[in-house]
């Protein structure tokens, strides 16, 4: 395996994790509850479809038992997150207009790179990898974008 083949394979590596994360995210946790105890009930006829859904709502939900505690996980997740702002006069405030998710360092690094709106929320975000002695190189793939803009979004960029 080449050092390019792997710092790419680490990026999708932690494109995949933010994915079953975010999914645990969406996940419905009411009707996944609400199957469980289907599951278990000798009054209510639990149904192979029945099955089929609680099976791929614990799937969606990787162990997390609520929205709030998929949360937690994804605010859990990165190394670091940081905020830059652009140019501007010394003396003048400025606020910040990017940011950077440290998702791991060393050999191979990757990161999450993107800008901020007015509103200091992420409006575009996009994944980077890269190796000792080596740029920083996009990661394509389709839906990444939305992937990272999505997890992004669960961190606060402000004061």
């Amino acid at each position: 395996m080449t050092q390019e083949n792997h710092t790419k394979d680490q990026a999708a590596a932690q494109l995949s994790s933010i994915r079953e994360m975010l999914a645990a995210l969406e996940c419905n946790y009411d009707r996944l509850e609400e199957l469980r105890e289907e599951a278990e009930s000798a009054e209510v006829t639990f149904t192979a479809e029945d099955a089929d859904e609680l099976a791929e709502l614990e799937e969606a939900a990787n162990g997390c038992e609520s929205a709030d505690e998929a949360r937690e996980r994804i605010q859990e997740d990165p190394l670091s997150v940081q905020v830059r702002s652009g140019w501007h006069n010394p003396g003048e405030e400025s606020s910040p207009e990017e940011f950077e998710i440290l998702l791991c360092t060393g050999g191979p690094a990757v990161r999450i790179m993107g800008d901020l709106d007015k509103y200091n929320q992420p409006c575009r975000a996009y994944i980077q990898y890269q190796d000792w002695g080596t740029p920083w190189t996009d990661y394509y793939e389709e839906g990444v974008g939305a992937a990272c803009l999505a997890y992004a979004q669960q961190f606060y960029f402000g004061d």
